[in-house]
C-alpha cells in the first residue's frame, strides 16, 4: 500500500468515519443483502473486514447507486481491505491444501500459531508475562489474518489435525484461546511492534459513532451537546497514527 503522511491519513480517517456515521443512521445500514428466492436466514459475519466488503451503501448515501460500501473508502483502505482478503485466503489455502499429509499439515497448524504468538508479543505493550492469549494487547494486522484463517471454516474441516497439534502443546483443541494457554515461541524485546489491524480501528470508530449525539440533562430541560464523541473520535485516530 502507499505509504500516506499523517495529515493525508486523518482526512482518510474523517472521511470513512463520515461515511460509517451515515450508513450506521440507516437502521437496515448494517444489513447484508439477502437472495429472496432462498429461505435461508443464517448470516455468517466473519470479521469486520468480510462484512464492509458484502454490505451495500445505504440509500442515504446515494438513491443512485447500490455498489458495496467499500468501494467508497479512500484509496488507502480500500487497498487494506483488499490485502487482508488476498492474504487469509492465501493463508487458508496453505492449511486446507490436498495431498501434502497430515504430517505437514499438522507443522503448517503449528507454525500458524507461532506466528500468532509473535505477533502478540510484538504487540504486548505492558511487557507481561502472561500466556499469549491472556494478555492485554491491541490487535495488529498479522494477527488478525492469521486467526481468521485459523478460524475460518475451511481450517475447521481438519478437526483432527487441530487436535493433534493441541495435544502435542498439551493443551485443548476448544478454542485459539486455548491452544495458546501454553506458547512454544519464547518472547524477544528487540523487535519492533507490528503496524494497528485497520479492522480494530474501524471496530473502535463504529462504536465511538454509536455514542448518542446529545446526552439528557440530569437536571432536565433541553439537552447537551456531546462534545465528548468527537473529542474520542479525533483521539482514537491520533493513536492509530503515531
Amino acid at each position: 500500500m502507499p505509504s500516506l503522511s499523517p495529515a493525508d491519513a486523518s482526512q482518510d480517517f474523517f472521511a470513512t468515519a463520515d461515511l460509517l456515521e451515515i450508513q450506521s443512521v440507516d437502521r437496515t445500514g448494517w444489513f447484508l443483502p439477502r437472495d429472496a428466492s432462498t429461505t435461508n436466514e443464517d448470516v455468517e459475519i466473519q470479521s469486520i473486514y468480510s462484512h464492509l466488503m458484502e454490505v451495500t451503501q445505504s440509500p442515504l448515501i446515494s438513491e443512485l447507486s447500490q455498489d458495496r460500501l467499500y468501494r467508497l473508502f479512500p484509496p488507502g483502505l480500500r487497498s487494506c481491505l483488499r490485502a487482508h482478503h488476498v492474504l487469509r485466503k492465501w493463508l487458508v489455502s496453505k492449511i486446507v491444501a490436498p495431498r501434502i499429509g497430515s504430517q505437514v499439515r499438522q507443522c503448517r497448524m503449528e507454525l500458524f500459531l507461532k506466528a500468532v504468538e509473535v505477533c502478540r508479543d510484538r504487540s504486548d505493550f505492558d511487557h507481561s508475562q502472561h500466556p499469549s492469549s491472556d494478555r492485554r494487547c491491541i490487535r495488529t494486522f498479522s494477527e488478525s489474518i492469521l486467526t481468521s484463517a485459523i478460524l475460518s471454516p475451511e481450517s475447521r474441516i481438519y478437526s483432527r489435525a487441530w487436535s493433534n497439534v493441541a495435544n502435542a502443546r498439551k493443551t485443548s483443541s476448544d478454542t485459539l484461546v486455548a491452544m495458546l494457554a501454553r506458547p512454544r515461541y519464547q518472547p524477544s524485546r528487540d523487535l519492533p511492534d507490528l503496524i494497528t489491524d485497520m479492522g480494530w480501528t474501524l471496530e473502535r470508530i463504529l462504536e465511538i459513532l454509536s455514542l448518542p449525539d446529545v446526552l439528557t440533562s440530569p437536571a432536565g430541560g433541553s439537552g447537551l451537546v456531546n462534545f465528548h464523541k468527537r473529542r474520542y473520535e479525533r483521539l482514537q485516530q491520533l493513536n492509530v497514527l503515531f
